[in-house]
């Protein structure tokens, strides 16, 4: 009898894997609609490994067997994808060359991002879905989406703010680079994503918050990270497994941490008001401040993870990339030395190869899917049905298609400058060929932000206080573009780290470059 109690749990959980494996095969082999699956060798799960493995490569070779539109089965969703850059029946072209002509660009981010509606492909109804209820509260609350809108878009986007925020940027970078440079070796990645963290909780919450609760939460939101991507958490109810538990645990701390800042500055709304934070923004922009308490715990949790999931790896990537590619990086140099700081920060639109870098990593590195819930199948322009559940275009592939980029797996961020002949960005962010922060209605709000933060702030105020080398971590001709180091996008919500760690030594220059030209 006891030998059965304990034996029971297993022979249930044996028939539920067994349930959820037959109805994958169902699933997987039905012929509901024309759009075919991925092939992969492995039954069930060959998608979902292969994707895991190396995102870019699975799709671009998936694209190259059954066409632009395909599903894929990732085991804990299943998703439509929609990429490729051309349309290739030669019934449509005979029927519409003019149509024809006008989707040689990227015809399913333009779909996708500018040509679908809310109430038929939704965002919001795909946050909330991937989110597992960790923000309903906020989501459903009456009126809050609107003022989250209104909140995100004057709060982060005006800018007098922007400028604010990036003299906040360069204080904690030089106050983080100054310990570096005392320090023998520095782990990149780890350490950019501890500034990074901490620049933007200085954005949203100010420099005294920071102080008290930066060394509790930095471990907390990458905690939140990677328990958000582990294949167990999605599977299974949150309480069911560790990473789940985690998630909840981490979660829930954040907004508890967020929700008695909020009490505390609901206090006195007049001296908040003069400060210069996100959450002093939102709690004063007009009278209905305690009308929403219950969403600023998630909603302000939300974007601490979101302001660091790319920011980190690509603050990474490129300087490394830079390291990598010497004759570049005397460009970024060079570009920094002419421009010195104003007001606070460096002046972004005369730094186009500050851009151009940043471009370029996230081009490479990317590992965003542009994730949307079909809530009824829908029939798109070409007659194609995409069913009901997950659609995404996705720039994981695009952004690497060499029908669109010359020698699309070499780091090159010349091809998105100005007067670049045939790949600036303004044509690519046109033509729908480069869309890393969205598109039209679909836009980042945090574009601007981004910018002050990488371009306007902690790039050159690095390369303009110090030199920069390798001290270990790198294998000759490992990873992109030879690198050194292969991403790992297993791990990470956003924008990849290296699979090993990859150390630098900072030294102080004697003159900073922005007053080389000064002597």
């Amino acid at each position: 009898m006891v030998f059965d109690n304990i034996l029971s749990p297993y022979v249930a959980a044996g028939a539920l894997v067994t349930t959820f494996l037959f109805f994958q095969f169902l699933q997987s082999s039905g012929r509901r609609n024309a759009i075919p699956w991925a092939k992969t060798s492995i039954p069930f799960v060959g998608g979902a490994v292969a994707y895991g493995t190396d995102p870019v490569k699975f799709l671009v070779e998936q694209r190259g067997k059954v066409g632009d539109v395909f599903r894929v089965n990732l085991i804990v969703m299943k998703v439509t994808f929609v990429i490729g850059s051309k349309v290739c029946k030669i019934s449509l072209i005979l029927l519409n060359p003019t149509a024809y002509l006008a989707n040689i660009a990227v015809k399913w981010n333009r779909w996708l991002l500018k040509e679908t509606k809310e109430e038929e492909v939704s965002f919001w109804e795909a946050i909330v879905k991937m989110h597992f209820g960790i923000i309903d509260t906020s989501f459903y609350h009456p009126g809050w989406l609107d003022r989250s809108m209104k909140a995100l878009s004057g709060g982060m986007n005006r800018p007098a703010r922007i400028d604010k925020y990036s003299e906040g940027f360069i204080q904690v970078a030089s106050d983080i680079f100054s310990k570096w440079e005392r320090q023998p070796s520095v782990p990149l990645f780890i350490s950019s994503s501890d500034l990074l963290l901490r620049a933007n909780m200085t954005a949203l919450y100010g420099p005294q918050f920071v102080d008290k609760h930066a060394t509790e939460l930095i471990p907390i939101v990458r905690s939140f990270e990677r328990s958000f991507v582990q294949p167990l958490t999605r599977v299974l109810p949150l309480w069911a497994s560790p990473t789940g538990r985690e998630l909840l645990r981490t979660s829930k701390r954040l907004k508890q941490v967020i929700e008695a800042e909020v009490n505390m500055r609901m206090n006195d709304l007049e001296y908040w008001k003069q400060q210069d934070d996100y959450l002093s923004f939102i709690l004063t922009m007009d009278d209905k401040a305690e009308d929403f308490f219950d969403c600023y715990g998630e909603h302000l949790a939300s974007l601490s993870t979101a302001s660091h999931v790319n920011t980190a790896g690509t603050f990474s990537w490129t300087l490394l990339h830079l390291l990598h590619n010497p004759d570049m990086l005397a460009e970024f140099e060079k570009e920094v030395k002419a421009n010195p700081p104003v007001n606070g920060s460096y002046p972004i639109k005369d730094m186009p190869f500050g851009e151009a870098c940043m471009r370029e990593t996230g081009r490479l590195y990317t590992n965003l899917m542009m994730m949307r819930y079909v809530s009824r199948d829908v029939t798109t322009p070409e007659g194609i049905i995409i069913p009901k559940g997950w659609v995404a275009g996705s720039p994981l592939a695009t952004q690497q298609d060499p029908e669109l980029y010359d020698r699309p797996e070499k780091w090159d961020p010349r091809r998105f400058l100005p007067n670049a002949s045939t790949s600036s960005y303004s044509s690519k962010f046109r033509n729908n060929e480069f869309v890393q922060f969205g598109y039209g209605k679909h836009a980042c709000l945090g574009e601007k932000i981004t910018h002050a933060l990488l371009r306007a702030s902690l790039w050159p105020e690095l390369s303009d206080n110090y030199h920069v080398e390798l001290v270990d971590g790198v294998v000759d001709g490992e990873g992109i573009d030879g690198v050194g180091v292969k991403p790992n996008y297993r791990e990470n919500l956003g924008t990849p780290f290296g699979i090993r760690e990859v150390n630098i030594k900072l030294t102080k220059r004697a003159v900073r470059l922005s007053d080389q030209n000064a002597e």
